[in-house]
């Protein structure tokens, strides 16, 4: 176990290394990389906010409770956009990528909520059995 250990001690050091180097030669020989890069993932992430409201709105309405939606899938990207906020505030002290992932919680937070809603008022409404619906 101890070998594994020092195995992927290695990797992450050589990982975070090759990060610190891609980062450092950007900068040095090519300085508009990392402000362009900042700018895309700004834009994108902020279109990727505007790009939950068709499955907001689906799920909305949706007659047949969100069957369709997964509070699994929803419940883990929330989950790991609370964590990009946090690693964004305490390990890069990075405001607007806390703000933009903060974006992408709340789209996904609605989500559930509305997956919730939908299928408690699904759940509450009385259906007809087969002897009792009226002859057609």
């Amino acid at each position: 176990m101890a070998f594994l250990l020092s195995i992927w001690a290695d990797v992450s050091v050589s990982l975070s290394d090759l990060g610190l180097l891609t980062k450092v030669y950007a900068q040095i020989h090519y300085p508009w990389i990392p402000e362009t890069v900042l700018s895309l993932f700004a834009a994108i992430n902020t279109v990727r906010v505007i790009a939950y409201v068709p499955q907001i709105t689906r799920a909305a309405r949706d007659q047949n409770g969100a069957s369709a939606i997964s509070y699994t899938t929803w419940g883990l990207f929330f989950v790991s956009h609370l964590s990009t906020i946090a690693y964004a505030l305490v390990c890069q002290g990075d405001a607007l990528l806390a703000l933009i992932f903060l974006g992408n919680a709340i789209a996904c937070l609605a989500i559930i909520a509305v997956t919730f809603m939908k299928r408690r008022r699904h759940s509450q409404v009385p259906t007809l059995s087969n002897d009792m619906r009226s002859p057609t």
